[in-house]
């Protein structure tokens, strides 16, 4: 009994393998890769699998290499990053809103109070309630 519970979890290891290799394309390898390194907070080895997702035209690698700046404070990358994200998504989409208030957050890390405001008043128009109360708060300490 024991070697065909053995023989039928190594077939299903098999199996298991045999479709990534065969009908996952590249970009989602690279994706799903960077994605599991992200959740194990191993930065670097993300960013690597995440930039070579983007090069295959993977918009949703974007979000994810601009989140590990902003958390690693390099807003500047981080801004760069949510640009091009938001530019192949539009502003329609339901990340816009969540997007813009890490725009927001990240010009607020470089000190440019301005277009802080802007994104989060952008992200708070499409209803994120955090933009809403960052500005809120950002105009307490402006006074």
């Amino acid at each position: 009994m024991r070697k065909l519970v053995a023989i039928v979890g190594v077939l299903a290891l098999l199996a298991g393998m045999t479709y990534l290799f065969l009908f996952k394309n590249d970009n989602d390898h690279f994706f799903d890769q960077g994605v599991e390194y992200y959740e194990q907070k191993k930065n670097n080895e993300a960013l690597f699998y995440f930039e070579k997702s983007e090069e295959l035209g993977n918009a949703e690698a974007l979000k994810y290499s601009a989140t590990i700046y902003l958390e690693t404070n390099n807003p500047q990358k981080a801004i760069s990053k949510f640009e091009k994200y938001i530019s192949k998504i539009g502003l329609n989409n339901k990340d816009s809103k969540f997007v813009l208030n890490d725009l927001g957050v990240a010009y607020f890390k470089l000190n440019d109070t301005e277009n802080a405001k802007k994104y989060w008043k952008m992200a708070a128009e499409l209803g994120n309630t955090t933009s809403a109360n960052n500005l809120k708060e950002l105009e307490t300490k402006m006074k």
